[in-house]
Formats: C-alpha cells, sequence, structure tokens
C-alpha cells in the first residue's frame, strides 16, 4: 500500500525542466530526510562560510527528523509547511519549505530553498523557484509568494528578482551562523500577475487532488 493514500503529501510530485537540466520536488519522505541529514555549512555554502549561513546547520542538537515530523503532525488548513527534497539526476540535492497560515483566507505561501553549493550556479536553484512559483500559483491557487534574505545574500536576492520579486519591506533574519545572531534583511513578495515565467520552462504537477486539497485549504 502507498502511503500517500493514507498521507496526501506523499503523493505530490513536480517535475520542471527548461530543455537543459530537470528537477523534480517530491515531499519529503523519511529515505530524503536522512539523505541530507549530515548535511554542513561548507556543503551548502562553499569553504568560505557567510555571515548568513543557517543557524541550524551548526546546531549540535539539532534533530532533523524531529523538525520533519512536527510539520507533518501539525498540518491543517490554519498552518501547514509543506517540506519538499529537490532530487536531480536520482539524488537528493536540497529542500524547499512551503509554508502558509490560514491560507483559504490569505492566499500567501512563504518560501525557502537550498542547494548543495557544488551544484549552485548552473540555475538549478532558479528552476526550483519556478516550479514552486508554478505550483503555487497553478495548482494551489495562491494569489502571492513571499521570501526573505539577508541582505548579504545577494544570490537569494538576484534571484528572486529574475523571478518577478519586489522587495516590500527591511526586516530582521533570525538564527544566523554559529553565535544564533540576528541581520538586516529583506523581505519580498511576488504577485501572480508580476510573475516572469521563461518561454523554455515546463513544469508539470502531479498529486494535487481532493484530499491533499482539504489538508491544505486549497
Amino acid at each position: 500500500m502507498d502511503l500517500a493514500r493514507i498521507w496526501p503529501p506523499f503523493g505530490l510530485e513536480i517535475t520542471a525542466h527548461n530543455g537543459r537540466e530537470e528537477i523534480t520536488l517530491r515531499a519529503m519522505r523519511d529515505e530524503d530526510i536522512l539523505a541530507i541529514a549530515d548535511v554542513t555549512p561548507a556543503d551548502i555554502f562553499g569553504p568560505e562560510i557567510p555571515e548568513h549561513a543557517f543557524g541550524w546547520l551548526f546546531d549540535a542538537h539539532n534533530n532533523p527528523a524531529q523538525f520533519r515530523w512536527a510539520h507533518r503532525a501539525q498540518m491543517s488548513p490554519a498552518h501547514w509547511s509543506l517540506d519538499l527534497a529537490i532530487v536531480h539526476k536520482g539524488q537528493v540535492i536540497g529542500s524547499v519549505d512551503m509554508r502558509a497560515n490560514d491560507f483559504p483566507a490569505n492566499k500567501t505561501i512563504e518560501t525557502g530553498s537550498w542547494i548543495y553549493y557544488s551544484l549552485q550556479g548552473k540555475g538549478l536553484g532558479t528552476l526550483v523557484r519556478h516550479a514552486i512559483a508554478q505550483t503555487g500559483f497553478n495548482h494551489f491557487g495562491a494569489a502571492k509568494l513571499t521570501t526573505a534574505w539577508a541582505s548579504s545574500n545577494k544570490a537569494s536576492a538576484a534571484v528572486s528578482a529574475k523571478l518577478g520579486y519586489a522587495t516590500i519591506a527591511e526586516t530582521t533574519v533570525e538564527g544566523l551562523g554559529p553565535d544564533n545572531h540576528t541581520a538586516p534583511g529583506e523581505r519580498a513578495e511576488l504577485l501572480r500577475q508580476n510573475y516572469q515565467h521563461p518561454d523554455n520552462l515546463h513544469v508539470t504537477v502531479d498529486g494535487v487532488n481532493p484530499a491533499l486539497e482539504k489538508l491544505l485549504g486549497l
């Protein structure tokens, strides 16, 4: 029996390709959690760790299984975090979080993602962001996507601008680096009508069925 029958997120699969590269996003199963459980700061940020590196990477008490399982247990239309594994050439290369509070009323999804440093610079991160946007707007019925980054994270700012995100406010990003510090940041939003869709982008989404729609309040 496929677990997707009793847990609808496990049936979700998003595939995106641009003629050069292809990635798949799937709801994170336990084997996917295990595949990236031992990721290090250098794995994501390279040999020179920036000040905006994620604080959880330095936390010896961080338990990725407990973190992801809690999201599953707490999922409801009032609040959900849909955790996705990024797969490239059969290997898990990163993760995506799509989160919402009171989605039926707000129609807003907060997103965050990362891929391995060794695969950055090839357009894969941008392809991931497009896959999220296509899914959010065309299959989940979102009106806007939001995200935030530390001001020092120029790469995130550049990718967001490609998709049509507009900065809406200065903010503070918390939980950074080994000392769990805060840093100045920017919050941005992408409205459905402002989304920049490349002509060579092709995205397919499977598993958005009535059971998943009920669980997420789509």
